[in-house]
Order: structure tokens, then C-alpha cells, then sequence
């Protein structure tokens, strides 16, 4: 075959490529509603009530976009960095945050993903893949340069802890001291991962439009990125909500491509907390991923939710004597 027709057979799989990914949004029929009624706990669980002090505190990432924290500041040689789940915020980690500090005594500072909360930035997107990695190790190295000695631990909740596992794959990220992880989200290869509506829900919350994802990796892979801004993650929320979708390039950012990858690149004291009820994630497979994977702690707190672990009376008990046993505190 000439060399011209390869050309012409190549711009024709991209022409269909195109198609793939130019197909509609996926639309939600009604309005999602939840399995059950929330009782109190859920509700409490949610984050939403602001029992702990803090203050507001501005990082400069090296866009030169503002990051915003709430510091808890404590007499402490280290400084835990909190990072919220998807469609959430550092506002609504405050109760985490301050049962962190009790269980630990450890400076707490609970930080906006980009385009989140009260950090700028465009609304469920990033600028290029892996920019909230990069945005950790700004915040991380702004840490260090206050406080050179300070021991740091990333704790995630969720999408926060998919973050995590990317930066300890990141070359370039700042050795921290200890990763602490909360129903973290392994990645879209791992066993934990739950497909499909919620048992009971008329409508799923989540929507993946899957053809664009697969079109815009094929498109990737040859080098051409004018897609990845589409949005590929779709909830079923009000438009008036401050994040409703997520781009292709924010959801590659959020955990790793392989869980196993992610997982072996951890190098130092790692724990891993879910609850037996779990609505996002299946539980039962976190012991066998983190184990077979990783030097990883993995502990399973019966009757606990996907928000409620991090706000659960043992988990944090577990937390205090996980930084005593590895001197982190």
C-alpha cells in the first residue's frame, strides 16, 4: 500500500474516532433519589455542620492559581495535608479534619482541589492530566519551605485518595512521611470498583460516557489532546451545583491507570480504612488489593458508610495507634 493511502486509511479512523467521541452526552431521565431516607447519622456524615476552628489560608500553585486551605494549626512537627472526594470540598471535610487532629495532634491542612470549593479554576477540570498531582507537590513544597523538618502525611478520602496513589507514581512528587486513605478510589482496573446503579435506584447518580473515554485514549495515544477537555463523568445533579461533570483530563488525574502500579509505588507506612457498607466502593476486595499490592494496613469497620468512615469513633482510634506505632507523630 502507497504511502498515501495509509494516509487516507488513517484519516478515516480518525474521522470515525471523531464520531465516537462527538456522540451525545448521556442524559438522566428524572431525577436521581436516594435507595432509603437519610437518617441523622448520614446526614451528619455528609460534612456539612462546621464544628472545628480553623483558617483560611491561600497557596499559590505554579500557574500561578490560588489553592485555597483551611489550616488547623497545632503545636505539632506534623502537618497532615486532607484532600475531599469527588463533588466535594475541604468545607466539608471540617469534622474529619478536627477528629484527625484529637486522634493525633498532628497541624491539619484541608485543601480544594483546583476547581473546587474556593480554589480557582474551571469546575470539574484541570488544565492537563496529572495537575492535581502537580498541585499537591506545590502545596507539599510550600509546606516545607515554612517548616523544613515537618513530616507530612497525605490522607485522602475517595477521589482524594486516587490522587494520592498518582502522586506517589509522580518522579518529581516530595517524599512525604505516610499516605492514610479513606475508601479510596483504586482506579477504574480495580476489584473495588462497583459497576452500575446503586441496588434500588430508578436512575443511575453517575453516567460514563465510555465511547468518548475509549476515543479520546485512541486519539491520546497518537498525540492529539484537542479532546480532552470534553467532559466524559456526568452526575445526576442541578445544573446549579457547583460541579455536575468532569473532563476527560480531571478524571484521568483522579487515580491511577493501573491500581496495582499505584499501590506498589507507596514507599512508606500506608492505611487503608472502608466501611463494610460502603455504597461506592466494594469493601470486602480493599484487603486483597491493598495486601497483595502494597506493605499497606487495610481495616474494615462494620456497619460504616462510604462518608461515614471518616468520621467513625474506631477508624480513628485505629489512625492514633497506626501514627504511634510508626512514629509520625
Amino acid at each position: 500500500m502507497s504511502q498515501e493511502n495509509n494516509w487516507v486509511q488513517f484519516e478515516k479512523v480518525q474521522n470515525e474516532v471523531a464520531k465516537l467521541i462527538n456522540l451525545p452526552d448521556p442524559l438522566f431521565n428524572h431525577q436521581a433519589s436516594p435507595t432509603k431516607p437519610m437518617d441523622a447519622k448520614a446526614i451528619a456524615d455528609l460534612g456539612l455542620e462546621q464544628i472545628y476552628k480553623n483558617r483560611p489560608i491561600k497557596i499559590m500553585a505554579r500557574d500561578g492559581k490560588q489553592l485555597f486551605a483551611y489550616q488547623y494549626d497545632s503545636n505539632s512537627d506534623t502537618t497532615i495535608l486532607l484532600l475531599h472526594g469527588i463533588l466535594s470540598s475541604a468545607y466539608m471535610m471540617n469534622r474529619t479534619a478536627g477528629l484527625l487532629q484529637e486522634a493525633t495532634h498532628s497541624e491539619i491542612v484541608a485543601l480544594d482541589f483546583r476547581g473546587h470549593g474556593q480554589s480557582q479554576g474551571a469546575p470539574g477540570d484541570v488544565s492537563y492530566i496529572n495537575q492535581y498531582v502537580d498541585d499537591i507537590i506545590d502545596v507539599v513544597h510550600s509546606i516545607k519551605k515554612e517548616q523544613p523538618k515537618q513530616k507530612i502525611i497525605l490522607a485522602g478520602h475517595s477521589m482524594g485518595g486516587g490522587v494520592i496513589l498518582k502522586y506517589a507514581m509522580a518522579k518529581e512528587a516530595i517524599e512525604v512521611d505516610g499516605y492514610l486513605l479513606f475508601a479510596p478510589q483504586l482506579g477504574a482496573n480495580s476489584p473495588t470498583l462497583k459497576i452500575g446503579p446503586l441496588e434500588g435506584e430508578k436512575e443511575p447518580f453517575l453516567k460514563l460516557h465510555l465511547n468518548r473515554v475509549i476515543g479520546i485514549k485512541m486519539m491520546n495515544s497518537i498525540g492529539e489532546t484537542k479532546y480532552n477537555d470534553l467532559p466524559v463523568i456526568f452526575f445526576n445533579l442541578p445544573e446549579t451545583m457547583p460541579v455536575t461533570k468532569y473532563s476527560y483530563r480531571a478524571n484521568e488525574s483522579m487515580y491511577p491507570a493501573d491500581y496495582k502500579v499505584g499501590l506498589q509505588s507507596v514507599d512508606k507506612p500506608l492505611l487503608v480504612l472502608v466501611g463494610a457498607s460502603d455504597e461506592a466502593f466494594n469493601a470486602s476486595e480493599y484487603p486483597k488489593a491493598i495486601t497483595e499490592n502494597s506493605n499497606g494496613e487495610v481495616f474494615i469497620i462494620d456497619k460504616e458508610s462510604h462518608n461515614g468512615i471518616r468520621h467513625n469513633v474506631e477508624a480513628m482510634q485505629i489512625i492514633a495507634n497506626w501514627f504511634n506505632n510508626h512514629n509520625l507523630q
